[in-house]
């Protein structure tokens, strides 16, 4: 997916444009999402990109607004599992049919890492949780947690 143009020529001033920057980034973390629940590759590296995105653009805004880093961090996580998920992909495509038991086992790792992530996501939208700063910063509500990421 490719990262959504930002506007900035209106905004006023430093704290605006911040804010303008993690709501489109936060919503494209938020678009993809789905990606956690139906667990499909392409749509799950898409989304660990889009929080990477999202990730740089609040570790640069911690300076003048440190509620922003547990968000950071905990995006930072999620990237982490995204990233051993598509590893694990990436060597399921390049292994050869005949090692079985080795796939089988890759295969679990993936879904360790897929679990992984969806607790990660599910437990950043608790009360007082990760995002909370995150949610307060750009007045995007709560309830994107909700069911989104499957139990």
């Amino acid at each position: 997916m490719k990262a959504r143009r930002i506007d900035l020529s209106d905004a006023c001033g430093v704290d605006d444009a911040m804010r303008r920057i993690a709501i489109v980034r936060f919503a494209e973390v938020l678009t993809l999402v789905p990606a956690l629940r139906h667990g499909r590759s392409r749509d799950l590296h898409d989304l660990r990109i889009a929080c990477k995105r999202l990730r740089y653009a609040l570790e640069s805004f911690t300076p003048r607004e440190p509620a922003l880093l547990e968000a950071a961090s905990r995006l930072s996580q999620l990237q982490d599992a995204l990233g051993d998920l598509h590893d694990r992909d990436l060597l399921l495509l390049a292994m050869p049919k005949k090692l079985h038991v080795s796939a089988q086992r890759v295969r679990m790792q993936r879904d360790d890492a897929l679990a992984r992530a969806r607790a990660l996501w599910r437990d950043a939208f608790a009360p007082y949780g990760p995002f909370e700063g995150l949610m307060r910063f750009t007045g995007l509500g709560y309830g994107f947690g909700d069911g989104v990421a499957g139990s």
